[in-house]
């Protein structure tokens, strides 16, 4: 099935991983989604769900518009920023990652998968996880003009 790809801002990186998560369901376990499955089809993981829409904006590898790259690694980032502090309730603190000795990117990931492995996380709690990170990085034509 052939990825179609759109312009990258944190907004459309969350709210595709709300509408992947949505469809596929939550997964909690030790896998990014349910063994025995497809990955595509198989319940999934918050992280794997924010993975699938970084994918779902990622420029081809063929594609050399460096201003298209720079908005996707913005748009990276800054998703997965904001839906880390959603999760969190408040702005993660560098001292966070800073006392474990992580890169901050990493802690962030931990942190999206400890939440959505916490016993009784639902797949619809994820879902609205999601969309109100994507709603608080505002609506998807203002990251495309500030980006």
């Amino acid at each position: 099935m052939p990825v179609e790809h759109h312009h990258a801002t944190p907004a459309r990186v969350l709210a595709v991983a709300a509408d992947h998560i949505e469809r596929v369901g939550l997964y909690q376990g030790e896998r990014l989604w349910q063994p025995g499955k497809p990955g595509e089809s198989a319940p999934c993981s918050v992280l794997h769900a924010w993975d699938q829409g970084v994918r779902a904006v990622k420029p081809r590898w063929s594609d050399h518009d460096e201003e298209l790259w720079g908005a996707f690694h913005r748009a990276l980032r800054r998703s997965l920023v904001a839906i880390s502090n959603h999760v969190n309730g408040r702005p993660v603190r560098p001292a966070a990652w800073q006392h474990l000795r992580m890169v901050e990117d990493a802690y962030r990931r931990t942190m999206l998968w400890c939440w959505g492995d916490e016993p009784g996380r639902t797949t619809r709690g994820a879902v609205e996880a999601f969309r109100a990170a994507a709603a608080r990085c505002g609506s998807e034509r203002d990251h495309a003009k500030s980006a």
